[in-house]
């Protein structure tokens, strides 16, 4: 029974329904007023139910444990982003963004070398790059002294236990 007291808790942060389309909930009388816009007709329905009906209609919706769903199969899906290159070059349509994996890569590997900076400049308002005299520092390479060392693990201790001599010694006023 916890398991699947669990199970629906789970979903509860993703729920089948949306929570503006519950329109009210009526405490004395245990209903709940809720619509839905049919796609047949485009016309919004209202319904009142018992809150028991309420959450059968609901429970319905939860997939059961384990039960994998498909949300994008056939050129939708990732697995087929080769294929569907292969059938707009076919057909001669040009794409109006450039999707593939190799341009994806190169945005966010530009993306991650401006992330430092970005988060610098909007928490302390102060650029990283730019020296005292305005000018813009350029980036050369990266100094990491773990890369020589034979046993890093020696190095480690070495600097945690140099860390309490650095430390500085708050004056007493």
């Amino acid at each position: 029974m916890q398991g699947c007291v669990n199970y629906f808790i789970r979903y509860a942060g993703r729920p089948a329904m949306a929570e503006n389309r519950i329109t009210e909930y009526n405490k004395e009388s245990k209903t709940v007023s809720w619509f839905y816009n049919d796609h047949k007709d485009e016309k919004r329905h209202n319904v009142t139910d018992n809150v028991i009906d309420f959450i059968n209609r609901l429970i319905i919706h939860i997939p059961d444990y384990h039960f994998l769903t498909t949300r994008y199969y056939g050129f939708y899906a990732n697995a087929s982003k080769k294929t569907l290159d292969k059938v707009h070059a076919l057909l001669g349509i040009k794409k109006n963004k450039d999707y593939s994996r190799e341009t994806r890569k190169k945005l966010k590997n530009r993306l991650n070398k401006f992330r430092y900076r970005t988060h610098l400049i909007d928490s302390f308002n102060r650029e990283p790059i730019q020296c005292k005299c305005k000018a813009t520092m350029l980036y050369t390479y990266t100094y990491n002294p773990l890369e020589n060392t034979k046993n890093n693990r020696t190095y480690r201790k070495r600097c945690i236990d140099e860390m309490p001599k650095m430390r500085l010694r708050r004056r007493s006023t």
